[in-house]
């Protein structure tokens, strides 16, 4: 065997073994062996199989904007429900505190009318015993009269004290 026959048969057995590698990772392999996976097709393999990576990254890299708008969206849509309930909230506040101080006014008018309607009464019961002590006369008319009047007054009292309840 002559020394080009062996030259060429450990070329053929270094080509076909670097055909034989399922790796063909360039950084890795040697010279030979990237003629192997030139000859045998696994620098295309490697390269098919990134491209389809690529396409799947992609994909789910458009799926997720799609999502992250749909987000986007439900985030700004329950913005604007939390701002309107917090409107509504605001408004339901000014309310309740304008009716505590309506409340609180009839509670204080109310009290008033107590009062005057206790005084009267007291005038009244007075008047009263004031006219059976006079008995008759110029005197008691007069305390009859005025009795006329508080009772009328009592009654007025009444009926605007039943109108803000």
């Amino acid at each position: 065997m002559s020394i080009k026959n062996m030259v060429f048969m450990v070329f053929i057995a270094t080509v076909l073994g670097g055909c034989a590698t399922t790796n063909c990772d360039p950084t890795q392999d040697g010279f030979i062996g990237g003629v192997g996976c030139t000859l045998s097709g696994g620098y295309d393999k490697r390269i098919n199989a990134r491209e389809r990576e690529l396409e799947r990254s992609k994909q789910k890299q458009q799926q997720a904007g799609i999502q992250q708008q749909a987000l986007n969206t439900e985030f700004q849509n329950l913005r604007v429900q939390f701002e309107e309930l917090s409107d509504d909230i605001d408004s339901l506040e000014a309310e309740l505190d304008k009716r505590q101080r309506t409340t609180g006014l009839v509670i204080e008018n109310v009290e008033q009318l107590n009062d005057k309607i206790t005084q009267v009464r007291n005038k009244l019961a007075r008047l009263k015993q004031q006219q059976k002590v006079a008995g008759g006369g110029a005197k008691a008319a007069e305390l009859k009269k005025q009795a006329k009047k508080l009772q009328q007054e009592v009654d007025d009292l009444w009926t605007i004290y039943h109108s803000l309840q």
